[in-house]
């Protein structure tokens, strides 16, 4: 793994910088010194990236490039990434990019499930499923992707999260965990995440389809009445009634104290205190909504 190249096309899709900016830095800083083919084209080593991405970073705190590329050389900070992403999952990313770019749904599919049998649930989320979609997000806000080449991207990932969710089995005697995105939200793939997790923990799940109204969601509760609801707010498009949905979704969790509600999501974080909620409790962390804490 650790003898993996990547293009300087590539390395541009990791890092968001521009074939222009990479040449740039290279000529100007000697922050790196790729090795070329014999075809003339460079090819970058994944500590290059590493070496890349901290000059990004150090830029971001106010350092200048120059004062950047000083401080990589004289070793005054340290280039390897905090999360130790390994190699291969960065080109399975670089490859989901590709993919979105050309709208190639087959591939993005084909792509995920190699991933899927590859590394396993728990890298796969982490070091992949959710750094494309925060890459496919960005694209999308700097208008380098079109509205299409984002909405095949992320449903085909939505898709794939249902299909992983389905094929896990999980005894029926399990307690059951409910979740569902708030009303007028419709990105669904958080709250996907977040039951697959509880079924790798030993939780029956139950997924709401996006942007229920609250009387389906009350009406899911009824029925199958569940240890734990999971209600996901990623977007200030669950504020398009000022908070009243989710006012009447914590009176109705107050008739049912068996049953826990939580609520997260960057959404509502940090926004929820104006609604003075009793039952529903505002949490951005599994473990601890599990009890495992």
């Amino acid at each position: 793994m650790d003898n993996l190249t990547y293009s300087i096309q590539q390395v541009s899709n990791m890092t968001g910088l521009s074939k222009q900016v990479i040449r740039k830095w290279e000529d100007r800083y000697g922050i790196i010194q790729p090795k070329r083919l014999d075809n003339g084209y460079r090819i970058y080593t994944i500590e290059e990236v590493h070496i890349l991405q901290k000059v990004i970073d150090l830029t971001a705190e106010g350092h200048s490039v120059k004062k950047a590329a000083l401080m990589i050389q004289n070793k005054e900070v340290e280039v390897s990434p905090t999360n130790e992403e390994n190699p291969l999952a960065l080109q399975f990313i670089t490859s989901l990019e590709e993919a979105g770019q050309a709208l190639d749904e087959g591939k993005l599919m084909q792509l995920l499930e190699q991933a899927h049998h590859l590394f396993g649930i728990d890298v796969l989320f982490k070091e992949i499923i959710v750094p494309f979609l925060v890459r496919v997000g960005q694209l999308w806000c700097d208008k380098v992707w079109g509205e299409y080449q984002e909405a095949i991207s992320s449903q085909t990932v939505r898709d794939f999260l249902a299909n992983v969710r389905r094929q896990y089995y999980v005894p029926s005697t399990a307690p059951l965990v409910v979740g569902s995105c708030l009303p007028n939200e419709r990105h669904e793939i958080p709250i996907q995440l977040l039951l697959i997790q509880c079924m790798l923990k030993g939780y029956r799940t139950l997924m709401l389809g996006p942007a229920p109204a609250p009387q389906a969601i009350q009406s899911a509760v009824r029925l199958t009445e569940p240890q734990i609801v999971l209600l996901s707010g990623s977007t200030k498009a669950i504020w398009f009634d000022e908070g009243q949905s989710l006012r009447d979704l914590d009176v109705f969790a107050s008739t049912i104290p068996k049953t826990k509600f939580y609520v997260g999501g960057f959404g509502v974080k940090g926004l929820l205190a104006p609604l003075h909620l009793q039952a529903i409790e505002e949490a951005h962390d599994l473990d601890t909504i599990l009890g495992e804490k």
